[in-house]
């Protein structure tokens, strides 16, 4: 009824010990920094693609008044 060990083990060479993935902390900071660099990264590409369609279109219009042939 024991709780089962990983199957996947790391060797430190530092300490000369077998670490399981479970207690292995290493990069778990970057890997937390990456997740949320990725979320505001899509948070801001969303903000953009809100924002950025609706200049874009008024631009285009402003552009089109602007170089109409008829002042």
């Amino acid at each position: 009824m024991g709780r089962s060990k990983p199957k996947w083990r790391l060797w430190t060479p530092d300490a000369g010990r077998v670490l399981t993935l479970v207690e292995d902390v290493r990069g778990a900071v970057y890997t937390e920094y990456i997740l949320i660099v990725m979320l505001v990264g899509l948070i801001v590409s969303a903000a953009l693609m809100a924002i950025g369609v609706p200049i874009w279109r008024a631009f285009r219009m402003t552009q089109l008044f602007l170089g109409a042939p008829i002042p």
